[in-house]
């Protein structure tokens, strides 16, 4: 398992996308990683509501992380999101990615996202394929 600070060094402090929406790690462990994104006028969308694109990218981001725990580098195959409420009235959203399966190249991780009351509003799945390269 990679430590705590260096996954925060290399996933987010060297990630200007990252950076820019202001996504925080707030907790990882071996096939788990758990963030926040600061809901902000600048990630609305026209509804009123936190852009679909703004959510997708903090649960791509969090999976990743989770699947980065084993030591590697991964690269994302495939990713699906469930809008199930809208996004909206609430400070941060919150996102927890779990493992479902990590393979020797390929790794499945189950994505929930919360707001400030614990409601969950959307859930996804992503797949990623872990490269040779480890995390120094």
């Amino acid at each position: 398992m990679i430590e705590f600070d260096k996954l925060i060094e290399v996933t987010l402090a060297r990630n200007p996308f990252c950076h820019l929406l202001g996504m925080e790690l707030l907790k990882a462990e071996e096939g788990y990683a758990y963030g926040r994104l600061p809901v902000k006028n600048d990630l609305m969308n026209m509804y009123g509501s936190v852009h679909g694109g703004a959510s997708y990218a903090l649960a791509d981001t969090m999976g990743g992380i989770a699947a980065t725990t084993y030591g590697n580098y991964v690269l994302t195959v495939e990713g699906k999101m469930n809008y199930l409420l809208q996004i909206r009235d609430t400070n941060y959203l919150y996102c927890e990615a779990k493992v479902v399966r990590q393979g020797r190249t390929i790794g499945v991780y189950q994505i929930t996202f919360t707001d400030d009351a614990g409601n969950v509003v959307a859930n996804a799945d992503f797949t990623y394929f872990r490269l040779k390269q480890k995390v120094e």
